[in-house]
């Protein structure tokens, strides 16, 4: 949870780029950039993440660990470029009185808890999938 409260702000950042750099700059931010009592949710789903993740790494070589780190890594960062750019162009699809095809977002217009919490959930479905395996291995080890 600390993590996600530590890199709140890069994230709500990198998501506001996202979201001008897949319209072409057709969002606009306006008002003040303000985020005071910003929902936790996500670091809720960081924090679950992670410890799913250090589940799904204990006894594992380094080497593995490394591989696993980066992969997980790699699908956060695609989910949050992937769910930011799809929410940005339904925002301008769904503007019909917008000036010139521009929309005008307040900063805080975004869901920032959602997309950073569906991307930390879909980041760690190869490390459920892992403690799913060693899981049902044992269960089948156990049972002989």
């Amino acid at each position: 949870m600390s993590f996600g409260f530590y890199f709140e702000g890069f994230f709500r950042e990198l998501i506001q780029d996202v979201f001008r750099f897949t319209t072409s700059d057709k969002i606009q931010f306006v008002g003040k950039n303000i985020s005071i009592f910003s929902d936790r949710t996500f670091e809720y789903f960081l924090g679950f993440a992670l410890m799913i993740f250090l589940l799904s790494n204990l006894n594992l070589k380094w080497n593995l660990i490394f591989k696993n780190t980066i992969l997980c890594l790699l699908i956060f960062g695609i989910s949050i470029f992937v769910i930011s750019a799809i929410d940005a162009n339904l925002k301008i699809i769904e503007c019909t009185a917008c000036e010139n095809g521009i929309r005008k977002l307040h900063w805080n217009g975004i869901n920032y808890g959602l997309i950073i919490g569906t991307s930390a959930i879909i980041s760690i479905i190869p490390s459920l999938i892992r403690i799913i395996k060693r899981t049902k291995k044992a269960s089948v080890q156990h049972r002989l």
